[in-house]
C-alpha cells in the first residue's frame, strides 16, 4: 500500500499538470494580438455619388474594379499564438502595443473616428484631382453641384489605411472613362485633402490578401512597397506591385501599367 500511494500521487501531480498546460494553452487569457489577412473587397459599393447610383459625368459601364483590402485583428489562446508565430503571413504583436492601453472596444471606436476623418480626406483629394470646386464647411466638403456629392459607407471597416481607394473610386466617379481600364486594382494608404499618400501597417497581410483574389495591380505607399513586394512574389497569383507617394502618382502608375500590359 504504501508503495502505490507515492505512484498514484505522481499520476494525480502529472494530470493537474497537463490540466493546467492545457487550460493555459487554450483558456487562458493571452497578452498577444495576431495580425491575419483579412477582406479583399470591390470599394465601389462603398462609395457613390449622394443623390444617384449613376456615374457623374456618363452612364457607361466601367468594368475595371477597384479593391479595398484590411487585415484581420485576433485575440487568440497562446495555442493560436505559437501557430501564428509559425505562420509567415501572420505577425504576432503585445497586446499593449497595438492598444495602447485602451480595451478592444475603445481601440475600435478610436479606429472608427479615424476612419471617418480618412474618408472625408479622401473626398476632398478627389475633389481636387478632378477638379470640382467645393468649400470646407465644418469640416466637411461641399461641392458647388450638388450632384458631384460624394458619400462613403464603410460599414465596419476602420482605420485610415482605405484613403487611397476611396479617393481613387471617387475620381472614377467624377470622370469620364473607367479610370482602372478594366484591371482588378488593388490599393492601401492613408490620404491627405491634398492626396498625399502616408504610410500603413499590415501590408504584408494585404498583400496575401490580395493574392487570393485576381487583382491585377496593387497599390501601396511608397514606404512600404519592398515589403508588398516581397510578399507579392512568393505568393501565387501575387499582382504587381507599384509605390506611389501621392494620388497622382497612383493614377499614373494605373495608366503606365495599363499601357505596358497592353503594349
Amino acid at each position: 500500500m504504501g508503495e502505490k500511494w507515492p505512484a498514484a500521487r505522481r499520476m494525480l501531480l502529472s494530470a493537474a499538470a497537463t490540466a493546467f498546460a492545457m487550460w493555459l494553452l487554450l483558456y487562458a487569457p493571452s497578452p498577444y494580438v495576431v495580425y491575419e489577412p483579412g477582406i479583399a473587397v470591390p470599394v465601389e459599393p462603398m462609395v457613390a455619388l449622394a443623390d444617384t447610383n449613376a456615374h457623374a459625368d456618363d452612364d457607361e459601364e466601367k468594368p475595371g474594379t477597384f479593391v479595398l483590402t484590411a487585415v484581420r485583428l485576433t485575440d487568440p489562446n497562446l495555442w493560436g499564438v505559437i501557430r501564428a508565430g509559425a505562420d509567415r503571413n501572420k505577425d504576432v504583436r503585445w497586446k499593449q502595443d497595438v492598444f495602447g492601453g485602451r480595451s478592444k472596444t475603445q481601440y475600435v471606436e478610436r479606429l472608427n473616428a479615424v476612419m471617418s476623418g480618412s474618408q472625408e480626406a479622401a473626398v476632398q483629394a478627389a475633389y481636387s484631382y478632378a477638379g470640382v470646386p467645393f468649400h470646407v464647411d465644418k469640416g466637411m466638403a461641399v461641392p458647388e453641384r450638388a450632384d458631384k456629392r460624394l458619400r462613403i459607407h464603410a460599414d465596419e471597416i476602420g482605420g485610415p489605411s482605405a484613403g487611397l481607394v476611396f479617393a481613387l473610386q471617387g475620381v472614377d466617379l467624377l470622370t469620364e472613362g473607367d479610370l482602372a481600364q478594366g484591371l482588378r486594382i488593388a490599393a492601401t494608404g492613408t490620404i491627405d485633402a491634398h492626396g498625399k499618400v502616408g504610410a500603413i501597417g499590415g501590408v504584408k497581410q494585404k498583400a496575401v490578401a490580395v493574392s487570393r483574389e485576381n487583382v491585377d495591380l496593387f497599390l501601396v505607399p511608397q514606404a512600404n512597397e519592398s515589403e508588398a513586394r516581397r510578399t507579392s512574389g512568393r505568393m501565387e497569383g501575387g499582382p504587381a506591385v507599384v509605390g506611389v507617394e501621392t494620388l497622382d502618382e497612383a493614377v499614373r502608375a494605373i495608366a503606365d501599367f495599363a499601357t505596358a500590359g497592353r503594349g
